[in-house]
């Protein structure tokens, strides 16, 4: 390329070399002093001084007068900070005097060099002394300086820090100073005492002890290497450490607490706290290649170390019992330093922000982000080194939580071997592996949650072994333990499981160990290895069907295998038997639990522990053992026949469940005692047929049963067939063969018998013809009946002529002989059937009269169950047709119903009409079947037909209503033929007719207000609808016009206007019908006699033109629309075209063009007041906005020639004084004009041009502003001034219509206020925007902190890609031959920026690629990120740096571009600017200060 041929040239020409300078005052104000960390100048001074071997550290505040300032709301003024360390070398001068060079010793924290200069946070001239050495800093102009000297120092050993605030500050806060000091005091390696004073009055004093409590094993089993092998752990050593503070505190008597300040510091109380804490330093050898070193020597400044420690501080149960107070608290001041329950955090000589992910405080040597908050896990080699320790930080905390689990397990052992088993002591062990577990149970880290997974996936990795936790068989692996089930705990002893107290503690870590397959729940498999393991007590084996009740009602799928072991392994009683032999569960209810059961039925010890026994039979097929089941196995015993008391006991059973039976169960019961001689009698044990109850006493010598209480097995004897009575042929044959017994003896022997007979004996009383006829005769025979032939002998009975019993004496229902005859069968009414033919002839009338009071006197009591009037085919009732009889259901009480021809029941028996299911009016079906088939003929029937059915109306359904609506039942004249009268539907006639002359179009009927409800129920409309008015203008549009009332047709045509969508929506034809045919009013302007007459006449909607344009008009005069809104839309919506649109003109300006005072005057009017002609004007309607009015020439001509054609009609007018037209010599729209133009014209041409179908009243209103004065409008009250600013806010963008004309932004240096701080993350993501075009804003919310946002994305436009230049593409808001970045006049200043951008990636190691330039004078981007492709523009760097680089860039552009891009980059992380955004910034820019600046130096 040209350009690196013009490199070489300049670098290899003699002299024009300068250094890069650097402002070092903002360096510092804004970058390396600007650390978040509160006590900041006290982290980095304690680091330094543990560095220097201190063992002591002194801080003094003072105030301004320290002998007397004694309350600490006295103002600090100065700092002073001691440390009895190695004072400083030739060398460490020599590094204090330089940004960003760190100490090179690897064994030390420090790496970036910038770490004293926290101290310009607070101060502005720091002052150092060690040993006989004292340096001091000093400002002249921006350029720090120093100065150093020998001193005479009577106390070498101290080196000391002396700083002068700022500005002046209260003390801080007691506890939260010493917290911080505490906090910073745990991992110091040399560090043992930190004291703090006011005006050397002791404030806080910390101390520290440390024991040596040996080291830790590292078992076989363990990888003690690294992923990468970079670090290997070598041994593990472990610390006990007392951290003990003593500080000032409020007195208790205190009142006010808040004012402490204002207290004497003498009047403070003295408090000491302490904590015991467990430090474990992990050994490590450090392997790592050369090429590795030196990429870390690159970024660090040094070499890794050979060797390194990592350091835990943690606290085992006994130090964190030991460490609690008398309230069983720890020490706020302690909060940080003891994180448990909390996240420790990772030391890096000093607590970070970054947390651990477990409750461990982390000391490593790992590499930090310049402000020494985070881990630098971005930087490449950074992240290998870092990732690297933070793994064997996670084997570190596995070898210590092992180490705890030995310590457990040995503690077990020995607990089992001594056989102690106290609940205490089982609690104690509980409680040291819930404190272990808790402590390296990770959590998601914060900020990065990289650091906690790194830790976390060694921690179960780096071990062959897996995870020892407790259980409640000791300590064993993860995997041969389970999470206990509290359903399970009844019954589950030799399955380890989790204590519960442990899982309750340590949920979190055994809910990840199980999502991760660590750690199993109890399963089925457990349960079948615990049962086959052992046996288990009737206890534990009820606990062990609630547990498999319980699991399987949650539907776990069990395979039918498992079902089966499960069954087999499962033992009950002291015979072990498998429940898998098992069939049933007892009752106590049905079978006493004393009593002999099958061997097949579940213990009831066991089964009375559980309430629903359904679940028996769902989860075990186990039922419960019937009355019948224990039957048949009781049956066999052989006591059961020769053993009273056994059966009796027996019986009793049977007896108590018995009425609980089912009659099949009942007959299987007869059926297994039927033949065992069981029944114990007064003569032995007897089969049941041969025994009887204790009552039968009618024979001497009967067998009866001898039980203590007959009555409670009463009904199980009758079941097994104990007898009663005597047989009734054993009575036939000993009683009335040998006796003289008439009928009426056996009656009252039989009826005292009754409840005992059996039912075949009471079916062959029933069915034998014992009982004699009434007879009046001595002669007659007598003949013998079945009871149910014939009726109780009372007088009513005779009277009917029925047959009655023959009795002698008084007849009573209610005796028992009555019953006993009534139950065999005797009538003691005549049933329905027979009184209704006692009523209807040829029944004597007497009779008949009779047996209707009688059927209507009993009809509620004897009669109605059995009545259903749908059922009577006998004519019983009389209706008022002479002569007539009818069913219940073939008339009714409504005498309107004989309209229509129904039978209706006579007037004097309506009383009981009712009651016999006579309904008042024939139903639905019905009246439609007799209007179907007999229609009214007569209109005057009809009428009171159709008020009847009007009453009716409310029993119709839909299906009715559909039915009559096409039904032809209405009568009407014939028009033609008034004689003769048709029947027509509902639909087909209207009830109101307000205009006669309709009633030649359609048919109208009136039957009177009450039949009209019907009629309209049925589908008659009171008046034509819009539809049918529709189809009668397209069928006789003509006949209507010509009827005498036209307003009717005006009428009509309005109606259909207003329903026109619909008409289009349901009747799609008769839409197009409507637009073909003549039907429109058409209307033509004339002149007759001197008067304006409008002529109307029919025509299509292509004939008729919509008046929009009343010019038009006058010059054609076409048939045009009425001129109402309602009017033109419908003949718009049939297809009549616009007026305005039709015409076709053409204006010509005739003459010479000139430009005159006129012109201008109007032109000038239009520039003025442009804004106002578009006030309250939507902007739908808006055209074109009050730019292009403001662009708009006037121009004066001689004459203006117009040319209108419609429909090849051609006229030619030149009364026109107005026209605009583009021209193309000028370029621009114009305006023109004749000498004397009339405004009008001239308002309606330019309101044609800018608005969308202008009206007149667009017309007159931009009139009466162009010619009335602004100071006119204003004093009449027209607010002009809020109007055009208005206008002026929000004016109309055609953004890819018409260009905008845009004004450009001024660049001064105000633009860097918004750069401060930079972004460590995410470089490689950036990539090319790979040419294409940028059309919307990039993901970046803008706060506009002053009047250009600093990376608003460009607006409104496009940026194309125009070209290529040394890699990195470029940019324009122009094509590329107008581009503005490629001109001659920018080239220089392109390359000169390109170079510049160039030098600054390679800082970043950024991708060429990733970086875009490119030119726009009309936005206020500096800078922006689309999508993590980054665009500077060219415009800016032209008119801030150029000039000044045109020789060499200087350093000022350089870093305001360095910033530029930190800021830039740190939207790939924040795309809002926020504190976030403004955080990444600035830890982007002190990531890569050093590189930066090694970048400055080779410039030079």
């Amino acid at each position: 390329m040209d350009e690196i041929y013009l490199r070489n040239q300049v670098l290899s020409s003699a002299g024009g070399e300068h250094r890069v300078e650097v402002n070092q005052r903002h360096l510092i104000d804004k970058i390396l002093a600007r650390y978040s960390a509160k006590f900041v100048v006290f982290r980095e001074l304690m680091q330094n001084s543990d560095d220097a071997k201190s063992t002591k550290v002194q801080i003094f505040y003072e105030t301004a007068k320290p002998k007397q300032d004694i309350k600490l709301k006295d103002k600090i003024i100065r700092i002073g900070f001691k440390n009895n360390g190695f004072p400083f070398r030739p060398e460490d001068w020599d590094r204090l005097r330089k940004i960003a060079e760190g100490n090179p010793d690897e064994q030390k924290i420090g790496a970036f060099g910038v770490g004293f200069y926290s101290l310009f946070s607070v101060c502005e001239t720091p002052f150092v002394s060690s040993g006989d050495q004292g340096m001091a800093f000093y400002w002249q102009g921006n350029q720090l300086l120093t100065k150093q000297a020998r001193i005479y120092n009577k106390d070498k050993i101290w080196t000391s820090f002396l700083m002068d605030m700022r500005e002046t500050e209260e003390f801080p806060e007691i506890d939260e100073l010493a917290q911080f000091l505490a906090n910073s005091l745990g991992f110091t390696g040399n560090l043992q005492e930190v004291s703090v004073y006011f005006n050397n009055t002791l404030v806080i004093e910390l101390s520290k002890i440390m024991k040596d409590l040996g080291s830790t094993g590292i078992s076989p089993e363990f990888d003690t290497y690294s992923p990468q092998e970079m670090f290997h752990i070598t041994s593990v050593d472990v610390r006990g450490v007392q951290l003990t503070v003593k500080r000032l505190i409020i007195p208790k008597n205190i009142d006010n607490r808040n004012n402490w300040r204002f207290l004497p510091i003498t009047d403070l109380e003295i408090e000491k706290v302490f904590i015991f804490l467990k430090i474990a330093n992990g050994n490590l050898d450090v392997i790592v290649s050369e090429a590795f070193s030196n990429e870390m020597e690159r970024s660090t400044k040094k070499k890794p170390p050979s060797k390194t420690t990592i350091q835990i501080i943690y606290t085992g149960y006994g130090e964190h019992n030991s460490s609690m107070n008398h309230e069983n608290n720890i020490s706020p001041i302690f909060e940080n330093l003891h994180p448990f329950p909390k996240q420790g955090r990772i030391y890096i000589g000093f607590p970070t922000h970054q947390t651990t992910g477990c409750c461990i405080h982390l000391a490593a040597r790992v590499i930090p982000t310049v402000e020494r908050e985070s881990i630098d896990l971005v930087d490449k080699t950074l992240a290998v080194y870092n990732s690297e320790l933070l793994s064997l930080a996670g084997t570190l905390c596995r070898i210590l939580y092992e180490s705890e689990m030995s310590y457990i397990e040995h503690r077990h052992d020995k607990m089992i071997n001594e056989s102690i088993d106290s609940e205490e002591q089982i609690e104690w062990l509980e409680n040291l592996a819930e404190h272990a577990l808790t402590h390296f149970t990770f959590r998601e880290s914060t900020p990065n949650a990289e650091v906690g997974r790194i830790s976390e996936s060694q921690f179960f990795e780096c071990s062959k072994k897996k995870l020892s936790i407790y259980s409640t068989n000791g300590v064993l692996p993860i995997t041969d333990v389970r999470i206990p089930n509290r359903e399970m705990e009844g019954f589950i002893k030799a399955v380890p499981v989790v204590p519960e107290y442990v899982y309750d503690r340590c949920i979190r870590f055994f809910k990840k160990a199980k999502d991760s397959k660590f750690i199993e729940e109890l399963s089925l498999k457990d349960v079948l290895f615990e049962l086959n393991s052992r046996s288990l007590s009737e206890g534990e084996m009820i606990e062990l069907l609630k547990w498999w009740i319980s699991y399987r009602s949650k539907e776990n799928n069990v395979d039918p295998s498992d079902v089966n072991h499960f069954m087999q392994l499962a033992r009950v009683g002291d015979n072990f038997q498998p429940l898998n032999t098992i069939n049933y569960f007892l009752n106590p209810g049905i079978v006493p639990p004393n009593m002999d059961i099958p061997n097949d039925v579940l213990p009831y010890s066991i089964s009375k522990n559980f309430k629903n026994h359904k679940d028996f039979e769902t989860w075990f097929k186990w039922k419960e053992l019937s009355l019948v089941n224990w039957a048949r196995f009781i049956v066999g015993k052989p006591d059961l026949e020769c053993n009273p008391d056994f059966a009796r006991k027996v019986h009793s059973t049977l007896a108590k469940s018995l009425n609980n039976l089912s009659q099949n169960d009942k007959k299987i019961i007869h059926q297994l005692f039927e033949k065992k001689k069981c029944i114990p009698t007064k003569f032995g044990m007897k089969f049941p047929q041969n025994a009887y109850f204790q009552n039968v006493n009618i024979l001497p010598d009967l067998p009866t049963i001898d039980f203590q209480k007959p009555s409670s097995v009463q009904a199980l004897m009758e079941l097994l067939g104990v007898r009663k009575v005597v047989e009734l042929q054993l009575i036939f044959d000993r009683l009335l063969h040998e006796g003289d017994w008439d009928h009426i003896q056996l009656v009252k022997y039989l009826s005292s018998k009754y409840n005992d007979l059996k039912e075949n004996e009471k079916n062959i009383l029933k069915r034998k013809p014992i009982w004699p006829k009434e007879i009046y005769s001595t002669k007659a025979k007598i003949r013998r009946y079945i009871a149910n032939q014939l009726y109780s002998p009372i007088p009513l009975h005779r009277e009917f002529g029925l047959p009655v019993i023959d009795w002698k004496g008084r007849w009573g229902r209610n005796t028992p002989e009555g019953k006993f005859l009534i139950e065999l069968g005797l009538q003691e009414y005549p049933k329905l059937q027979k009184i209704l033919e006692l009523i209807v002839p040829p029944t004597p009338s007497k009779i008949r009269m009779k047996a209707f009071k009688y059927l209507n006197d009993n009809f509620k009591d004897r009669y109605s169950k059995d009545y259903k009037p749908t059922e009577i085919n006998v004519t019983f009732l009389p209706c008022r047709k002479r002569y007539v009889y009818a069913t219940p259901t073939n008339c009714y009480i409504n005498s309107d119903c004989m309209k229509l021809n129904f039978n209706v029941i006579r007037q004097d028996y309506l009383y009981c009409a009712e009651q016999f299911g006579v309904q008042q009016n024939p139903s639905p079906d019905k009246l439609l079947k007799s209007l179907i088939e007999k229609p009214p003929r007569d209109i005057a029937k009809a009428k009171g037909v159709f008020e009847y059915l009007a009453s009716q109306q409310g029993n119709f359904t839909d299906t009715d209503w559909k039915i009559l609506g096409d039904l032809n039942f209405i009568p009407v004249k014939d028009k033609t033929r008034p004689n003769v009268i048709n029947l027509i539907n509902p639909h087909s006639c209207f009830l109101e007719c307000t205009e006669n002359s309709l009633r030649e179009f359609f048919t109208y009927i009136d039957f009177g207000e009450i039949a009209k409800r019907f009629l309209q129920s049925c589908g008659v409309k009171n008046e034509p609808s819009t539809i049918e008015f529709a189809e009668l203008l397209v069928k006789s549009s003509r006949e209507l016009w010509d009827s005498p009332d036209l307003d009717k047709y005006s009428y009509i045509l309005d109606r259909i206007a207003i329903h026109i969508n619909i008409i289009e929506r349901n009747k799609p034809s008769l839409f197009m019908d409507m637009k073909r045919e003549p039907i429109l009013i058409g209307i033509e302007k004339k002149i007759c006699n001197g008067e304006k007459v409008d002529q109307k006449k029919l025509a299509s909607a292509k004939d008729i033109f919509i008046n929009d344009d009343q010019g038009y008009q006058q010059i054609f005069k076409p048939l045009i629309a009425p001129e109402t809104d309602l009017m033109e839309k419908l003949y718009k919506k049939l297809g009549c075209r616009s007026l305005s649109e039709s015409v076709q003109y053409t204006v010509i300006p005739k003459g010479i063009i000139k430009k005159t005072e006129n012109t201008m005057k109007i032109r000038k009017a239009l520039i003025e007041k442009a804004g106002l002609f578009y006030h309250d004007i939507s902007k739908s309607k808006i055209l074109r906005d009050d730019e292009w009015l403001k662009n708009l020439k006037v121009r004066l001509v001689d004459r203006i020639e117009a040319v209108y054609e419609l429909n090849n009609n051609v006229q030619i007018r030149n009364d026109t004084t107005a026209c605009v037209i583009e021209s193309n010599e000028l370029s621009s729209w114009v305006l023109y004009i004749t000498p004397d133009p009339d405004n009008l014209d001239i308002s309606q041409y330019i309101c044609k041009h800018i608005f969308k179908s202008p009206k007149f009243k667009e017309y007159s209103y931009f009139n009466m502003i162009l010619i009335t004065s602004l100071s006119t409008l204003e004093r009449k009250g027209y607010p002009v001034d809020r109007i055009l600013k208005s206008r002026s806010q929000n004016v109309v963008k055609q953004y890819s219509q018409k260009p905008t004309v845009k004004s450009p932004v001024a660049v001064n240096s105000q633009f860097t206020q918004n750069l401060r701080n930079s972004l460590r993350n995410a470089i490689k993501t950036c990539h090319s925007n790979l040419g294409s075009t940028i059309d919307s804003q990039a993901c970046t919310m803008v706060v506009k902190e002053s009047e250009s946002s600093y990376c608003d994305v460009i607006p409104g436009h496009l940026l194309c890609c125009v070209g290529n230049e040394q890699g990195i593409e470029l940019y324009d808001t122009k094509s590329i031959k107008q581009a503005d970045i490629l001109s001659p006049s920018n080239r220089a200043s392109l390359f000169r920026f390109l170079n510049i951008l160039r030098n600054i990636a390679s800082v970043f190691e950024l991708e060429l690629q990733a970086v875009h330039v490119f030119y726009d004078n009309y936005t206020n981007s500096v800078a922006f990120n689309r999508d993590r492709s980054l665009f500077f523009n060219l415009k800016f760097y032209i008119g801030l740096h150029d000039k000044e680089c045109a020789v060499k860039p200087t350093s000022d552009a350089m870093t305001y571009w360095y910033l530029t891009f930190c800021h830039e980059l740190a939207h790939n992380i924040i795309q809002s600017h926020s504190s976030d955004h403004e955080h990444y910034l600035t830890s982007y820019a002190e990531a890569y200060m050093s590189k930066f600046l090694t970048m400055l130096k080779n410039l030079r």
